[in-house]
This record gives C-alpha cells, sequence and structure tokens, in this order.
C-alpha cells in the first residue's frame, strides 16, 4: 500500500494576521488548523504537523507537532521540511510526502488522490503541485519522499524559496477545477470573506 506523510505547516510567523499565529486563528469557531487537519487526515497514513508556537494547542489537536530544528529557524516552510529530513525516522519510510498550509480550510477530500495520480502516471516527475484559475498552489505539493532531502542542502546553499527549491526538481502542476478549495485565510479580510455561507 502507498504510503504518505502529511505535513500541515503552522510554523509561520503570520505577518499578514498581525502577527498571530494563523493557525490558531478561529474560522467557524475552531482553529484553522484544525479545519485542515481534519480534511487532510482521511486522505493519508500519517499527518505531522509544523509549529513553532502555540505547541500545546496544536499538540492537543491530536497530531505530532515538529518544531523548527535551531539551525533552520526563520527560513519559512522549507524549515519545515528540512527539520522533518533531520528528526523523522520510520521504516519503512514513507513513499510521498503531502504539504499543506494551515491557512486553507476548504482543502479539497481528493487533494492526494488527484495529485498522487499525476505523480504516478509520469515516472519522471519528483513532484506536483495543484493549479487552479487563480494560479499554483506550491504550498500543496505532493512530492517523492527521496526528493525531500534535497531541501537541507538548498538551504545551506543560501535558499529560502519553497517556489526556488521547486524550479530546482522536475515538477508540474496539476489542474483543480475549484479555486475556491484552496483560498487561503491568510488576512483577517479574507478571512472574513471565507467564513460568509
Amino acid at each position: 500500500m502507498t504510503q504518505v506523510l502529511g505535513l500541515l505547516l503552522a510554523g509561520g510567523e503570520g505577518r499578514r494576521m498581525g502577527g498571530q499565529d494563523k493557525g490558531q486563528v478561529l474560522f467557524k469557531g475552531r482553529p484553522l488548523a484544525q479545519h485542515v487537519l481534519e480534511r487532510l487526515q482521511p486522505q493519508v497514513q500519517q499527518v505531522l504537523i509544523s509549529a513553532n508556537r502555540h505547541l500545546p494547542e496544536y499538540q492537543a489537536l491530536g497530531a505530532p507537532v515538529m518544531r523548527d530544528a535551531e539551525r533552520w529557524q526563520g527560513m519559512g516552510p522549507l524549515a519545515a521540511l528540512a527539520t522533518l529530513v533531520g528528526q523523522y525516522v520510520a521504516d519503512p519510510a514513507p513513499d510521498y510526502l503531502q504539504l499543506v498550509p494551515c491557512d486553507t480550510p476548504h482543502l479539497p477530500s481528493d487533494l492526494v488522490a488527484h495529485l498522487l495520480r499525476a505523480l504516478q502516471q509520469d515516472p519522471s516527475l519528483e513532484l506536483v503541485y495543484p493549479s487552479t484559475k487563480e494560479g499554483v498552489q506550491p504550498a500543496c505539493l505532493l512530492a517523492q519522499w527521496s526528493v525531500v532531502a534535497s531541501v537541507p542542502d538548498y538551504l545551506m546553499q543560501g535558499g529560502r524559496s519553497l517556489r526556488g527549491w521547486i524550479a530546482g526538481r522536475r515538477a508540474a502542476a496539476v489542474p483543480f477545477a475549484t479555486a475556491t478549495d484552496f483560498a487561503n485565510a491568510n488576512d483577517p479580510q479574507t478571512l472574513a470573506r471565507l467564513e460568509q455561507p
């Protein structure tokens, strides 16, 4: 059986939320991260949460929590991947890693299946990510587990951008029909808009 590990990214600084911990911001009465976690869990074998603040609150959501390793702190979402490479031990290792950001409460229920199908259909690809009419969603990428091991080297060479790392890999965008499934509640105005029925 194909093993997919999910990594929920909740370690950012939340600048557009006025410095709030985005994953803990309430959406329809519950933390944003909880909505995302509930959508991702049925699609993967295990979920880890990457967080750097409010660790007890994230632990209360019921998934293991991983804080960015000291050497990678402040390096954005790739810090979570580099930390994962150094700390996650599983035997056997997962086949794939699915990333999701903590501010996408409408994440599609077929995200992993749709991306996995595209990745497995083209053996030359190392990773794939969603694309909608609103643009690409690199923070929702699905990568072969083996390729994640390249992240620490990329950071040590001065790279910091998730898109920059993707650009150096064999990657492709996978079309998704509904752009609102990936709407980011990354500022108070968008959060309020997404809460409308």
